[in-house]
């Protein structure tokens, strides 16, 4: 009796599936990250950021204040008569990521995007959960995410419309 020459149909399909996880990988690798998705969790990072800091504040009591520049975000606490930088992890100073832009406003006005003392906060976080309304709106590739605070602490997230 003569074999067969050539492959099986499991041996066919087991190949091309390996060239389609090959295939696959190698489209994810070259895109890069979903400027979108990377603005998203920014923005819900921001949320979490300002909501333990306001969690912080109440605990203490104490005041805390939020600072916006052009490279990174912080918070600050008022101690002793002057604001110091807060260093414990979910209120440390954090840097935007490349490419964003942004603009805040607080209590209806906008803020400069430059200027001002570094160590004086625009936004404050009370000890009586009162929070200075505000407005954060970041952008990045097209893509807008709005944060906004209310006068009693409540912080939301939303994508804006094109």
């Amino acid at each position: 009796m003569r074999e067969a020459a050539g492959f099986t149909l499991i041996e066919l399909m087991i190949v091309i599936v390996i060239i389609g996880v090959i295939s696959t990988v190698a489209l994810l690798s070259t895109r890069g990250p979903d400027p979108g998705r990377v603005l998203a969790r920014e923005a819900d990072r921001l949320v979490l950021c300002i909501d333990q800091a306001i969690e912080v504040a109440v605990a203490g009591p104490r005041h805390l204040g939020m600072r916006v520049d052009p490279t990174h975000y912080g918070f600050r606490i008022y101690r002793a008569g002057k604001w110091e930088k807060l260093s414990h992890p979910p209120c440390r100073d954090r840097a935007w990521p490349p490419g964003l832009r942004w603009r805040t406003e607080v209590e209806g006005r906008r803020l400069p995007t430059a200027g001002g003392d570094a160590q004086t906060p625009q936004i404050y976080l009370l000890g009586s959960g009162e929070v200075s309304p505000f407005r954060i709106e970041l952008e990045q590739s097209g893509v807008r995410w709005i944060v906004t605070g209310t006068g009693w602490g409540e912080v939301r997230r939303q994508l804006a419309s094109p």
